[in-house]
């Protein structure tokens, strides 16, 4: 099950839709502001603030639009329809609270320089399709090598610059590069720079990934590196 990224830069005064997707999605707000209308006559309307994220039902009716005065930037992500939920696709958003999940009310977990955000968590939106993180690392910090056995994660990086270790291969990170995580992979990331190391992780199936995360040994190097 792969995840589907995709990266909008939405100018002020500029509307998106009215539509429906098809399939699940969540939108990170990395900056600016959005409104979200929804329902069949758009009759519903949240306000989405930088950092927060936005969950649009496959089914759901809907526009948004950017009445700020600068770019807005949305990080949408996305899976194929799951087979064995084939309703899935009908699915509304017919709860009375907002789709949205706040920044300012996330969990925060912090630990050895190295604090997560849990922004969307297992069950969240009545879903089990994504988790979604915000992490951020200090200069010069490293996570320990692990991986997730249960789910497929993608991480864009917004600020800083690091390095991420993928079994035996090795990639930069700098800001808005994304690179996919596939299950049972051991990896690391590395703030190499002087600045903090800000990225964002989205991860499928919901899986809590404080549960699904082992740790891992480091591959071993090789001699022609």
């Amino acid at each position: 099950m792969a995840i589907h990224l995709q990266f909008d830069r939405i100018p002020p005064g500029t509307e998106i839709g009215p539509h429906r997707h098809g399939v699940e999605t969540v939108v990170y707000l990395a900056a600016g502001q959005i409104v979200f209308e929804h329902g069949e006559t758009l009759a519903r309307r949240t306000v989405v603030r930088a950092g927060d994220v936005l969950y649009e039902a496959p089914a759901e009716y809907h526009l948004v639009r950017n009445e700020g005065t600068v770019d807005a930037l949305a990080l949408l992500a996305a899976t194929d329809p799951d087979p064995r939920r084939p309703g899935q696709i009908l699915r509304r958003w017919e709860d009375e609270s907002e789709p949205v999940r706040r920044r300012d009310r996330a969990l925060m977990v912090e630990a050895g320089g190295i604090r997560r955000r849990l922004l969307v968590e297992p069950g969240d939106f009545g879903t089990l399709t994504f988790t979604v993180s915000e992490v951020e690392i200090n200069p010069g910090g490293a996570d320990d090598w692990h991986r997730h056995p249960g789910s497929e994660h993608a991480l864009v990086v917004f600020e800083g610059r690091g390095i991420i270790s993928l079994g035996t291969a090795t990639e930069t990170l700098e800001p808005l590069k994304g690179i996919r995580i596939e299950p049972g992979l051991a990896h690391r990331v590395e703030n190499t720079g002087r600045t903090l190391l800000r990225y964002y992780v989205c991860g499928t199936p919901a899986i809590d990934r404080l549960l699904d995360r082992e740790l891992a040994d480091a591959p071993p190097r090789r001699l022609d590196a």
